[in-house]
């Protein structure tokens, strides 16, 4: 007997639910995916500032090796661009193009300007006597750049040198 009152009290139990487990489950199910969603999003602004870093400083080395190649040009005693700088009336050599990686599509140019002048002063150890105002140097500056196709990255350097 006992068990027939406890089977019917569940019976009871059962149809007077209305389903508010479901909506509560389906709550919880939504902020659950909201959640995922915003670390989704996190996730991907994330990987395109790194793609963005990474980019941007491959443009900057090749940038170094626009201004690498035209120092081993004047290292090889390749002077022309230092005598164009100096013959231009704007004081800057013409800008040469220089293929950093073809196959990523990264392309540089280099250029050399002119800065003036300079006289060795007495006591230098360039000038053995120290009365003498003939020996001259002049003061370059190298400029290279560097853009990677599609991505908008570009980075430019400049390095100074002192010819004797």
């Amino acid at each position: 007997m006992n068990r027939r009152v406890s089977r019917f009290r569940l019976k009871a139990n059962f149809h007077q639910q209305n389903g508010a487990v479901l909506v509560i489950s389906l709550v919880i199910l939504l902020v659950i995916t909201l959640i995922g969603v915003a670390g989704m999003n996190s996730s991907v602004m994330q990987e395109r500032m790194a793609a963005n870093a990474q980019n941007a400083n491959r443009a900057f080395q090749a940038a170094e090796s626009s201004v690498g190649a035209l120092l081993e040009q004047l290292y090889n005693s390749d002077l022309s661009m230092l005598r164009d700088a100096m013959q231009d009336a704007d004081d800057l050599s013409p800008e040469q193009n220089f293929s950093v990686d073809p196959g990523e599509g990264i392309n540089g140019t280099y250029q050399a300007r002119y800065l003036g002048e300079i006289i060795i002063t007495s006591g230098s150890s360039m000038d053995a006597n120290e009365s003498s105002t003939l020996l001259k140097g002049y003061r370059y500056e190298l400029r290279g750049s560097a853009t990677m196709d599609n991505t908008g990255a570009a980075s430019t350097v400049f390095k100074g040198i002192e010819y004797y």
